[in-house]
């Protein structure tokens, strides 16, 4: 048996000393002569067209609108990107309305008004996301009543932001260092999903984000990290005092029972004539009641408007009896049939006919139905999570709001009605 032997073709390398000699098949070598990957491992190298790797285009289109004696400035954007497949998609976002200025207008620029929790709050940054409603109430007929719905968006709008900044930098204050890791490692690894969601770059994510919420990727992010903040200071701090027992949910449908067990609904119907000047309607009315014809029928045969209908009453428990009617009317009402003309009612000046056109029994709801349950639990959650969440806030104001605020709002104010309102 012969023993294969694997030769391998190593470089002879000779040390240099003193007194040494160099062979004459040696050779100098490098660690390159190691890092070069043989012809079978390499890989090939895909070209991509530009197209596919090229930012979106973001196209704008202006068009110029009147409103009576006012100009507006309607802006359109569309975000033009293309797919691997070389198919353009179109995402447009919603138009927005800007005042055209007039020759000599004043409009105020960009400015910082004061603000929030260590953030600033710049005029157009604030008044941007609710110009178009403030000059849809610009735009009123009631002058009156369009200042005051004008001022109050303003002012609403600077509360919600006020409020949501206390929250935001009271639940910053409540995290500890090990939460705070945790929020960084969770907002990062949010980044990373927007970009690969919208374009796979950092110049697409910027651009879509532009288009569509008129963000940066960072104002994005951020904004995505205050509501995380906030819903975990409510659940820590607002949920558990909003907690419903059953004692809760029976009180509260006994003092709403008659809503969930509405009463019967009576609809009467009713023909009445003059004897003096309608004189052959009633002899035709009596002819057909001698027929033996419905109170429908009659009344359709007439041409009376709504089949003749006259009012709608809750009908009570103890029937006609209990009706806000005359005896007369009773007498007649009493044991009549549905579409059943009545006897005549005579007056002076009046002749009367009656009939019930319906009797609708809407359906009772009892307080064990789930539904009913469910829903009442979720209004009672929803009154107490209001409450508590205003006594919150009145807390945080308490503590940190000042007379500066005040001020950022009247000038929020003055500035929103040097732009907007004419």
């Amino acid at each position: 048996m012969h023993r294969a032997r694997l030769l391998f073709a190593l470089p002879i390398v000779v040390l240099v000393g003193c007194g040494s000699s160099v062979r004459p098949d040696a050779r100098e070598i490098s660690l390159s002569d190691f890092a070069r990957p043989p012809e079978a491992l390499k890989t090939d190298v895909v070209e991509i067209e530009p197209e596919v790797v090229a930012p979106p285009e973001v196209v704008t289109e202006e068009t110029e609108l009147s409103s009576g004696d006012r100009d507006f400035v309607e802006t359109r954007r569309e975000v033009i990107s293309q797919n691997a497949d070389g198919r353009s998609v179109i995402d447009a976002t919603k138009s927005t309305f800007e005042r055209k200025l007039e020759p000599g207008q004043a409009w105020p620029v960009e400015g910082l008004v004061g603000q929030v929790n260590g953030r600033p709050v710049f005029a157009n940054a604030f008044l941007e996301p609710i110009a178009d409603r403030l000059l849809s109430a610009a735009a009123l007929r009631d002058r009156v009543e369009g200042r005051r719905v004008f001022v109050e968006l303003v002012r609403l709008s600077f509360k919600d932001l006020v409020d949501n900044e206390l929250i935001v930098a009271d639940a910053e204050s409540k995290l500890s260092p090990e939460q705070q890791q945790g929020l960084f490692a969770w907002l990062r690894s949010f980044q990373e999903e927007t970009i690969a969601e919208r374009g796979g770059s950092r110049a697409a994510a910027e651009a879509s984000l532009e288009a569509e919420e008129s963000q940066t990727l960072e104002q994005f992010v951020q904004q995505k990290r205050d509501i995380a903040l906030v819903r975990r200071l409510m659940n820590e701090r607002i949920e558990p005092r909003t907690i419903v027992s059953w004692r809760d949910i029976v009180q509260e449908y006994e003092r709403r029972r008659a809503e969930f067990n509405p009463p019967p609904l009576l609809k009467l119907g009713r023909i009445r004539f003059n004897p003096r000047t309608d004189a052959e309607s009633i002899a035709k009315v009596k002819e057909m009641a001698a027929q033996g014809k419905k109170f429908s029928e009659i009344a359709a045969e007439l041409k009376l408007p709504d089949g003749g209908l006259w009012q709608t009453f809750d009908y009570p428990a103890d029937g006609i009896a209990g009706m806000p009617f005359t005896d007369a009317m009773k007498e007649r009402l009493t044991g009549l049939g549905v579409d059943v003309l009545s006897p005549p009612l005579e007056q002076r000046e009046l002749i009367v006919w009656l009939g019930i056109i319906a009797l609708d029994r809407p359906p009772s709801r009892s307080l064990f139905d789930r539904d009913v349950q469910l829903q009442l639990r979720a209004e009672l959650e929803g009154r107490r999570r209001a409450i508590e969440r205003q006594r919150y806030l009145d807390s945080l104001r308490s503590r940190w709001v000042t007379d500066e605020i005040g001020e950022m709002e009247r000038r929020l104010v003055e500035i929103a009605l040097e732009r907007y309102w004419r």
